[in-house]
């Protein structure tokens, strides 16, 4: 265990640098993204073995489908397999109650197996919380971790070979929700703004788009985003070029007319033969995202989603030992040091660690023309920041 080289005393919980390491020293290569294709090879993914995972191969589940379960737990299996173990329970650390906790519900009703989630988002404001309820549990401080184990085992669960433990990536395991999520939305935001810049050039009205962006980020618009990311901002580029207007878009909402990203891609497909736009990286960059959604494609905006990838490593291990606290938390992209100290407890006991995320691959790991040179997110070095629990861990035995 790596000691403590500075106290973060300005934050709400005192909290403690404890020098660098990569999620790959909690999982090594078992990481899977949007596509289903796990970065070890050793494991088959979604192409090749959709059919023993009960799927459709016309379409990638994503999180929330409980197609997406019966893939997890395809996954959890074979690999126990590959330890000459089997799956005997399930425990899931996310960061949304909603998300996680919906993706966790649906694991573990298509493995038939008893388990439990882990759900934190710190207020470090708040009052200490730890509440469980219908096996999973949620707390506003990461450090409860403990709580949860402890919990797990006065329930009789084993949390060992036969353990399968699935860790959330962003927000969780990186960019701890609630303390550190805000340097993953800024290098989210700078890989879209590079993007746009790159495409619009001079005519980029960066505020607008953020005003746009921000609005547009929000529930009551996945009708038409469908929550993600690649559409929400194709939208907002489209909106920024001045080719539909912000008014006209919420006028067609507000009359049922519009309220799917099919639609609006339509809508823009129109205007672009009826030669509403002249920009041809504009006109390019709808068309191939045109040809990734004919193809079923969940992740379309390839080009945005390449700069993401190389703004959050930008964002990694940025800054030097010293930096104070709110810089830190704000501009570098950190490892949960209670999620990884709870990981690490978990791997010593002889658990199985598999870190699943919704995250596109084409943001997560380098593509061979574009980033030579560059590791994957689960490799990179950065900060590990938090509050130890490792002494309260060794007392759980």
């Amino acid at each position: 265990m790596l000691k403590a080289q500075e106290t973060i005393q300005s934050y709400p919980i005192s909290l403690q640098n404890f020098g660098v390491s990569t999620l790959a020293e909690l999982v090594e290569d078992w990481v899977i993204y949007r596509s289903l294709e796990p970065l070890d090879r050793r494991l088959r993914g979604f192409k090749s073995a959709y059919y023993q995972m009960g799927l459709d191969k016309a379409r990638i589940p994503r999180k929330l489908d409980p197609e997406y379960a019966k893939a997890a737990v395809w996954f959890l299996e074979q690999m126990q397999a590959m330890r000459g173990a089997e799956l005997q329970e399930i425990l899931f650390i996310g960061d949304t109650l909603s998300g996680d906790g919906q993706a966790f519900r649906n694991i573990v009703s298509a493995s038939g197996l008893p388990g439990s989630a882990f759900i934190g988002s710190e207020r470090a404001e708040e009052p200490a919380s730890f509440q469980v309820e219908e096996g999973i549990a949620t707390a506003n401080r990461w450090s409860s971790l403990v709580e949860w184990l402890a919990w797990n085992l006065e329930q009789g669960r084993s949390l060992d070979r036969g353990t399968g433990v699935i860790l959330d990536i962003d927000k969780t395991v990186l960019g701890a929700r609630g303390r550190n999520d805000q340097a993953i939305d800024l290098a989210r935001l700078e890989g879209i703004y590079r993007t746009i810049d790159s495409i619009l050039g001079s005519d980029f009205d960066r505020e607008l788009f953020e005003q746009h962006y921000h609005e547009l980020n929000q529930s009551k618009y996945h009708s038409l985003t469908e929550d993600n990311q690649d559409y929400l901002a194709y939208i907002c580029l489209v909106l920024n070029t001045g080719m539909i207007r912000y008014e006209d878009l919420l006028e067609e909402m507000d009359k049922g007319c519009l309220n799917s990203f099919e639609q609006f891609t339509r809508w823009t497909e129109t205007l672009i033969l009826q030669g509403a736009v002249r920009n041809e990286a504009m006109r390019q960059v709808h068309e191939a995202l045109m040809a990734s959604l004919r193809q079923g494609d969940p992740t379309p905006f390839k080009r945005f989603r390449r700069e993401e990838f190389a703004a959050t490593l930008a964002h990694m291990n940025n800054l030097p030992d010293e930096t104070p606290a709110e810089e830190r938390l704000a501009q570098e992209i950190t490892i949960t040091q209670e999620v990884r100290e709870a990981a690490l407890w978990l791997k010593e006991r002889g658990c199985l660690l598999l870190s699943m995320s919704d995250k596109p691959d084409e943001a997560s790991v380098p593509h061979r023309s574009f980033h030579r040179g560059m590791p994957p997110i689960h490799r990179a070095p950065t900060h590990c920041v938090g509050v130890s629990i490792q002494e309260e861990l060794a007392k759980l035995g």
